[in-house]
């Protein structure tokens, strides 16, 4: 039986099923592919099931549900079943998408050209001028061809007679062609037998002539332009396939942080300097792009972008402005529009739409509530779509009104019946509602759609289609009839190659977040250490340890401390209350979990820059300090352990995997920065007496410094404050030592492109200093006993190492202000 992995339905039946007539015999496109789940079995169904879990998450591939306490580290969800779509259907939904491209890419230029359509009385003035999206700095400006609609994405459902109609067009920013891309590299990873021998048509071929058209964009006098994907950043819900579609197509994934405009040009800020943009793809809806001209509290955007624009000096995809026909609203006039621009009818419909702003299509609408989905005119309104069928009496009557009184803001549409198709859940087959959306490229060779693009399935229960409500995707396999091109973005291995190794602009943003991600790794190292050597103490709560665990404690500097400020006034039990505290509490910004979500937050925004593997340890470190709440008596000394170990697999990473680029080096030197301004501030208790009941410090920072053997196989078992000095400050071969870090501060420094040679002075000048410092000839004073001016005392360094600790921000902020700011410098130099 060919649905016997098949579950009941869970929607009504007046629906077409994708995969068959009668729900026993499949369709004859889908023959193969249900004989071939049928032979693989539901066992092994659910292990390739596994396996596709496991590569997305190993992968960092990420879908943001706005809300979803996951965020931004939530999996993207994928099924293993693709939709399956004949040759002559695909031929049939082909030319429609074309067209319609082609018709709204005419209605666009017009409305921000000659606006005779407006004219003529073909658009509604009110469609044009009370519609948000409309941006009237636009209005004239000339862009560069093919640019006002370089893409389109156009959502298609399949209606219970088995004809596609669009839903929705996507004008302004199309998401979700990367996802469709990842979704076919999992899929035919899964099967790839059945992949091979179904004929199916290849998606390279459409982000090549992407790729091409871009390229084109700059014009014929720059064969090499520069070409950018802006991206809102981070917490964008789509900014895994940013990043995901900038690396395939070898462009530079940017935040509109990451450009400034200079003489009405835009450039690119690098660790190299200022180089100039010549094509942006915009991932950033129109009216955040530049807080200038468009929204002034936009933190997304490039100030001045729009007169770059209008000198002709960059062009911009999806040209801005081009959100104006997103809305639904003009579905209704989409049929006239054709004719009159085509002179042709539309070969693929748009669903009943009525826009209410006029008074024959609103008193329609108020007449057949009960059978229309009704939502907002235009996009920017926020509003959710509205089944009036399913509302309570007032809030029914709520709804009238509001749509009477602003008639214009509204469209209502025809409730559609979407297409079911098989999805793998529960370990078994259901029946989940579909909606297809495709692309369409425009480039000087014509218009080029996407073989297939996402499928958007619904979640398990009602029948809306949409990522954020927690539904899922599939691949969209199209059936060629004829023999497909397999070309690849990747070279054949026979094509000769150029060998080069110039490394990929860095953009100052990346350089920024590398530097960060170094000293947040190494900040949670520092913090695991000291609390790890605090633990035993803490747990024996021996009276005589309080002392050395507060100096210890010290260390941390931090600013949230929930110990009392009096030191006299603390006792073990507040101790162990910060200590918990420190290694539990999320919510504090300077706890250990905190911090490991700080390196989890700042790698995602880097993940193009790092390896699979770097990403997977990052993720095992964001939940590496997760305490069981079921566990009574956690084992935190373990647990820091185990966190030390991953933070040490980092370290390795980053030192044997890393290429030595310019992203290593700041990498290399935020952690060197952090580690020495957390060597400064423990070696400064040393130099001010210790008490002798508090020793036990010396023992504790040389657990920290992972420098206990070396010192006793040096100085035995003897502790002397000198001893730890000499091992930890000025030991030039210890990795752990001052001297250590300031001497690769330096050397990294140097090797950075533009880097200030008064800047370099003073970090040598400070090298200089420190090992001119004779611990040899000092003597340690003895605690509560007044000390003089005498040359062996410890007041010098104690002075080296108090200015020190007040010149590395200095460092820090120069090399932000010189490389991710592009700003003036600060003194460089102690005692400026």
């Amino acid at each position: 039986m060919t649905n016997d992995l098949y579950q009941s339905p869970l929607r009504y039946g007046a629906t077409y099923e994708e995969s068959s007539a009668d729900g026993v015999a499949p369709r004859p496109h889908w023959a193969q592919l249900m004989e071939s789940l049928r032979a693989i079995g539901p066992e092994e169904l659910k292990h390739r099931w596994a396996r596709a879990e496991r590569r997305i998450r190993e992968n960092g591939i990420t879908y943001n549900i706005y809300g979803d306490p996951q965020g931004v580290n939530r999996p993207w969800q994928t099924d293993i079943v693709p939709l399956l779509i004949p040759a002559e259907e695909w031929k049939t939904i082909e030319a429609g998408v074309v067209q319609r491209a082609e018709l709204l890419s005419l209605i666009l230029e017009d409305l921000y050209g000659e606006q005779t359509l407006l004219k003529d009385g073909h658009f509604p003035a009110a469609l044009l001028y009370g519609n948000p999206a409309f941006l009237r700095p636009m209005v004239g400006v000339k862009v560069p061809p093919h640019s006002h609609l370089h893409m389109l994405a156009v959502d298609l459902a399949r209606s219970p007679d088995g004809q596609w109609w669009v839903l929705a067009d996507r004008t302004q920013a199309p998401s979700g062609s990367g996802y469709a891309l990842e979704n076919r590299t999992i899929v035919s990873d899964l099967h790839p037998e059945l992949f091979r021998n179904s004929n199916v048509l290849r998606l390279a071929p459409f982000f090549r002539a992407q790729r091409d058209a871009l390229i084109a964009m700059a014009g014929p006098e720059k064969p090499n332009p520069r070409i950018v994907l802006m991206t809102p950043g981070p917490h964008n819900e789509t900014y895994f396939e940013h990043s995901y579609l900038a690396k395939y197509l070898g462009f530079t994934l940017v935040e509109g942080s990451d450009m400034t405009v200079r003489d009405r040009r835009v450039f690119l800020k690098t660790v190299g300097g200022l180089e100039e943009v010549d094509v942006i793809l915009r991932r950033v809806d129109d009216n955040f792009c530049d807080p200038l001209e468009l929204r002034g509290d936009s933190l997304l955007g490039v100030p001045g972008l729009v007169d770059a624009i209008v000198a002709g000096n960059v062009a911009v995809a999806n040209a801005l402005g081009s959100g104006l026909i997103e809305s639904a609203a003009i579905m209704p006039f989409l049929p006239g529009l054709a004719r009159h621009l085509l002179g042709e009818g539309l070969k693929l419909k748009s669903v009943a739409t009525w826009w209410c702003g006029q008074p024959k299509a609103l008193d329609w609408v108020m007449g057949h509530l009960e059978s229309v989905v009704v939502k907002p005119a235009f996009p920017a309104g926020g509003m959710e779509p509205v089944f009036a069928s399913q509302l309570p009496e007032k809030e029914r009557e709520a709804l009238i009104e509001r749509m009477r009184a602003k008639p214009h803001e509204y469209v209502a549409q025809e409730q559609v019946a979407l297409s079911t198709a098989p999805v793998w859940e529960n370990e078994g087959l259901n029946s989940r509602a579909v909606v297809l959306r495709t692309y369409v490229l425009n480039t000087p060779t014509g218009w080029c759609a996407i073989p297939g693009g996402l499928v958007r399935v619904a979640e398990a229960t009602g029948s809306v289609v949409s990522m954020q409500r927690g539904g899922h995707s599939k691949d969209a396999w199209v059936l060629s009839d004829t023999p497909v091109d397999t070309f690849s973005m990747l070279r054949p291995r026979n094509e000769p190659l150029e060998l080069r190794r110039v490394s990929r602009v860095v953009p100052s943003s990346v350089a920024d977040n590398t530097f960060w991600l170094g000293r947040y790794v190494e900040r949670a190292e520092n913090i695991a250490r000291i609390l790890r050597s605090m633990a035993p103490r803490v747990s024996h709560g021996e009276a005589s340890e309080l002392g050395s665990l507060t100096l210890l404690h010290g260390c941390l500097a931090t600013r949230h401390s929930k110990l009392p400020r009096r030191r006299a006034a603390v006792t073990y039990r507040s101790f162990e209350r910060e200590f918990v505290s420190m290694l539990t509490d999320r919510k504090r910004p300077d706890s250990l979990p905190s911090t490991l979500h700080e390196i989890s937050r700042i790698g995602g925004s880097v993940r193009e820059r790092l390896s699979a593997d770097m990403m997977l340890l990052i993720g095992q470190l964001r939940t590496a300090m997760d305490v069981d709440p079921k566990d009574p008596d956690p084992d935190y000394a373990a647990m820091l352990t185990d966190c030390l170990e991953l933070l040490s697999a980092f370290s390795g990473m980053e030192r044997e995997n890393i290429n030595r680029g310019s992203g290593w080096l700041f990498m290399s030197f935020g952690r060197r920065l952090e580690r020495a301004v957390y060597n400064t501030r423990q070696l400064r208790v040393i130099t001010h007496p210790l008490a002798v009941e508090n020793w036990s410090y010396l023992e504790a920072l040389l657990e920290v410094a992972d420098s206990s053997v070396t010192y006793r196989t040096r100085y035995y078992t003897t502790l002397q404050p000198l001893a730890v000095l000499d091992v930890l400050l000025a030991d030039e071969t210890n990795p752990r030592s001052l001297d250590f870090q300031l001497e690769h501060l330096a050397d990294l420094y140097g090797k950075l492109p533009r880097h200030g040679e008064a800047e370099l002075a003073a970090m040598l000048d400070v090298v200089t200093r420190l090992r001119g410092i004779d611990l040899q000839a000092m003597r340690y004073p003895a605690s509560g006993v007044k000390q003089g001016r005498a040359q062996n005392d410890l007041r010098p360094l104690d002075k080296f190492l108090g200015e020190l600790e007040g010149m590395l921000p200095a460092w820090s902020n120069n090399l932000s202000s010189r490389y991710f700011s592009h700003a003036r410098t600060l003194p460089s130099r102690m005692g400026q």
